[in-house]
């Protein structure tokens, strides 16, 4: 008499579940040896445990169930399993590919943020901020994920090119007045920008900061990669000082490739 086991032995045997030999047997990938015309119950021969661990390992390599049919049929040519292990191959490279691409964005975003959290923790002082009036552009963005574009747009408005600053720009980031928007501004620092008080030109706006005492202001040697993630640094700065960070938030972009980071802070 040939031994034969149910479904759920079988699934226990072989580390799947009841409903995925159910669904393999849908697909053609895995026939019982035995089936009860009156119960419907399956039986199967311990040998097939054999079959379910090689679409186990397949699935495992990333194979899918139809190439999985395919390598496991009886008649597969060599051909046939030469396109589909190439085929996985490419797949698999462009994955790996890809994984590295992100790796590699990953680390460096990493070192910069430990290079740049540990300059901004030993060279961070609190000092006073003075009043701004600048005439600039500005607009208005509802998160702080959109402010690189819309410092992007803002510098094209003002006629520069981020990359190569022929002046210093002021970068100014107002939460303050609406909590549901935040403002972003934009103005040269150049003597003969300082013109608030002139009538504005079309699209110009007035870009004013109030005085500040006591706010956290690190130089950086060079532009942080996300000032997002300088931000937190310029946090973690004023607290360690027993300072919180509050808006507007000031950023200076200078001509020689470094930045200055200020923010008015109160006590924590």
């Amino acid at each position: 008499m040939v031994t034969v086991e149910s479904i759920g032995e079988l699934a226990q045997r072989t580390g799947t579940s009841r409903r995925m030999l159910r669904h393999w047997e849908e697909l053609g990938l895995l026939a019982p040896a035995e089936v009860d015309d009156r119960t419907g119950r399956r039986r199967y021969a311990p040998a097939q445990a054999g079959r379910v661990r090689a679409i186990v390992a397949l699935r495992s390599s990333g194979f899918g169930l139809d190439a999985i049919g395919d390598l496991l049929a009886a008649g597969l040519t060599h051909e046939r399993l030469l396109t589909l292990l190439r085929e996985r191959e490419s797949e698999l490279a462009a994955r790996i590919a890809e994984a590295s691409t992100a790796l590699t964005q990953v680390r460096s975003r990493l070192r910069a943020v430990e290079e740049g959290h540990a300059t901004t923790m030993t060279t961070t002082e609190l000092t006073d901020l003075p009043e701004i009036r600048r005439t600039g552009v500005a607009e208005t963005v509802t998160d702080e994920t959109e402010i690189p574009g819309a410092v992007a747009r803002l510098l094209t408005r003002l006629g520069v090119d981020g990359a190569a600053l022929p002046h210093d720009v002021l970068l100014a980031y107002d939460g303050t007045t609406d909590e549901s928007v935040i403002t972003v501004s934009a103005a040269l620092l150049t003597p003969e920008a300082d013109d608030a008080g002139a009538p504005l030109a079309p699209a110009a706006a007035p870009v004013m900061l109030r005085a500040a005492e006591a706010a956290a202001v690190v130089h950086l040697p060079r532009r942080p990669a996300s000032t997002a993630d300088a931000w937190i640094a310029v946090d973690d700065a004023a607290s360690a000082r027993g300072r919180r960070t509050t808006g507007p938030y000031r950023q200076v972009l200078h001509a020689d490739g470094t930045a200055t980071l200020a923010a008015p802070t109160v006590p924590a």
